[in-house]
């Protein structure tokens, strides 16, 4: 089946499909309906690319049948999505809204946002063929919400792993310098003198091309480009010159203005990207991340990243007061505040935002005039319009921190000095890289802790079943043990009728009976939307496995759900397989056996041949 779906997704069908067929053989002799199942769709889709589509149809309603036998939800989605899709190429819209519609409530139940999007895309299709486009468009809406939601996750973790590169970076580095100390006392001093400055001008560019691009990453979400940061830096730093300031300091403010925003990783996108007014809640939750970006910042001891904390804190404070986070006024403002403020607000003036249009140079500067006094210093307008003028002028006046050709020989006593100040800050930011260290390994054990556990009902989750399941099953493995499935019945009607904070207390309950039953027994686990599994510590017997379904059973009357609201099904290592996925596999195939068996005894149908 693999091999077929690979060749497939290759492009090569002729391939392909004698893998596909093979397996289709051995799954219908060996009765794998659930490895059948994947099989169908996967013939399906090439046959549809092939143009065969009554072939592909029949392929997609066999998929469909077996689903609802064994019980597969996602089998289930699956072949109804295919269905629906096949039935709108053949022109049956009424069919294909049908299948699709079920195919979303029960993708919906799953809480499988993938499948949703399946659903949504082809339901926005059939009702535009069909001239309903506002049905078009509500789909189109809540499709545009699940992708957005799919992408704050990506981004959020793109994010996360940028901050770790950073840190990471940082800490490279500063080991780097205290490798260095050992090379000093071994090595001659002139040498180990020249090496240091080299080094450190080494751990400073490093720095300032971190800096940069968690600028860039924080102006990403509404500035794709990240050209503000880089504009509002090179404004801040070219006023900065024009006051007087020495080439190195202003250039430090040039590349520490780039961070002025870098709170707004925080702001969601709800309200970062909002196109009308913002409410007032909306607004003091974007004024924090003022704060929140001198909090990302604090804590250094660089002269770039303190001056970064000062300015990301202070650049919405106002000459008159009126600003934020802190109201302070006139000269209690950071310098740096005051200046960044002015390139801040000239450069989103004179750019297009979604709420407004760009305007010219010349109107920018009569309004950071009028403003003189109000929200800027006006000594500081002075000389910042002058500058801000001749912005659109190209210049050969570049941030240029920390370039090679700027930086000069030390006389011998000034070197030697250098040397000892640098010695004594390697044994202060070993030791605050130490601490680091531990707070770090905390923080990822907690982390970690987060990760593998459940937030509704605090049992392990998926990832941790999946990673315990792998090592009990390992090659290396040689201890007999249960894999149990749990499915809650009838939770999606709970939600529907009683609301979804009724299953939550649902799910709540079974996790705490499967806990107290198989306490001593094995792990429970959540490992889906209403699915729960046991790793157990050794091979559970069949009255085993009663007896603590029986005290499952109770826990969950005394706690108000007197008819066993669930299904199990069981698999044995190595008996029943030696894989961790076949495990699962078996124990969920005999669990949708057992719904499907406690389906018809409700409803008083008779059994099927062998199922007694």
């Amino acid at each position: 089946m693999n091999l077929g779906e690979f060749l497939l997704s290759a492009g090569r069908p002729a391939e392909a499909v004698t893998h596909l067929t093979r397996a289709f053989t051995l799954s219908d002799e060996h009765d794998f309906r659930m490895i059948k199942i994947s099989v169908l769709g996967s013939l399906c889709t090439l046959h549809e690319e092939l143009g065969q589509y009554d072939l592909a149809a029949a392929e997609a309603q066999q998929a469909l049948t077996l689903a609802l036998e064994v019980g597969s939800a996602e089998g289930e989605i699956e072949a109804r999505i295919a269905l629906g899709r096949l039935a709108m190429q053949g022109g049956d819209l009424a069919l294909a809204e049908q299948q699709l519609v079920q195919a979303l409530e029960l993708a919906r139940s799953r809480e499988t946002p993938k499948e949703q999007v399946l659903a949504h895309e082809q339901l926005v299709q059939v009702y535009r063929r069909s001239g309903q486009l506002e049905l078009a468009l509500d789909h189109a809406e809540v499709l545009r919400t699940i992708e957005r939601s799919i992408f704050d996750t990506d981004r959020d973790r793109q994010i996360r792993n940028l901050t770790v590169l950073f840190e990471v970076e940082r800490a490279q580095q500063e080991a780097q310098l205290y490798r260095l100390r050992s090379e000093v006392e071994q090595e001659a001093r002139e040498a180990a003198e020249q090496q240091v400055l080299e080094r450190t001008a080494e751990l400073a560019r490093a720095q300032h091309e971190v800096v940069a691009r968690l600028a860039i990453a924080a102006e990403y979400r509404d500035d794709t480009t990240g050209e503000h940061t880089r504009r509002v830096g090179q404004a801040a730093a070219r006023i900065a010159r024009a006051l007087g300031w020495s080439e190195t300091q202003a250039s430090v403010l040039g590349v520490a203005a780039r961070l002025h925003d870098v709170g707004k990783i925080a702001i969601p996108d709800a309200i970062l990207l909002k196109r009308g007014h913002l409410t007032a809640d909306e607004f003091r939750q974007m004024q924090s991340h003022t704060v929140i970006g001198s909090r990302i910042l604090s804590g250094s001891r660089s002269a770039l990243l303190t001056m970064a904390e000062e300015i990301a804190r202070s650049h919405h404070e106002r000459w008159d007061g009126s600003g934020y986070p802190y109201g302070l006024a006139g000269d209690a403002i950071p310098l740096t505040g005051r200046i960044v403020a002015i390139a801040d607000v000239f450069d989103a003036l004179i750019q297009a935002r979604p709420y407004k249009a760009a305007w010219t140079i010349s109107e920018a500067l009569r309004e950071i005039q009028a403003q003189a006094g109000r929200h800027f210093d006006p000594e500081l307008v002075a000389v910042a319009a002058d500058v801000l003028a001749n912005l659109h002028r190209e210049d050969s006046l570049f941030l240029k921190l920390y370039d090679e050709q700027q930086s000069e020989p030390l006389a011998e006593g000034e070197a030697s000095h250098v040397l000892a100040v640098f010695e004594q800050l390697l044994m202060e930011r070993t030791r605050e890289l130490e601490l680091a260290r531990r707070e770090a390994e905390r923080s990822a054990k907690r982390m970690e802790r987060m990760a593998l556990t459940d937030s509704l009902t605090d049992l392990r989750n998926r990832r941790a079943f999946e990673q315990d399941l792998e090592s009990r099953a390992a090659p290396l493995g040689n201890t007999p043990f249960t894999v149990m499935s749990l499915d809650v019945d009838g939770l999606k009607r709970i939600n529907d009728t009683h609301g979804h904070s009724a299953g939550d207390d649902l799910l709540g309950a079974v996790a705490a009976a499967l806990t107290a039953a198989f306490d001593g027994h094995g792990q429970a686990y959540r490992i889906g939307g209403d699915e729960f599994a046991v790793i157990c510590d050794d091979v559970m017997t069949a009255a085993d496995r009663i007896r603590c379904l029986e005290v499952m059973a109770h826990h969950l009357q005394q706690s108000g759900y007197p008819d066993r609201p669930f299904s199990t099904g069981a698999a044995d290592y190595p008996a029943d397989s030696g894989s961790a996925g076949d495990l699962l596999r078996i124990s969920d195939q005999r669990m949708y056996r057992d719904k499907v068996l406690r389906r018809q005894q409700r409803s008083g149908q008779p059994l099927e041949s062998g199922q007694a």
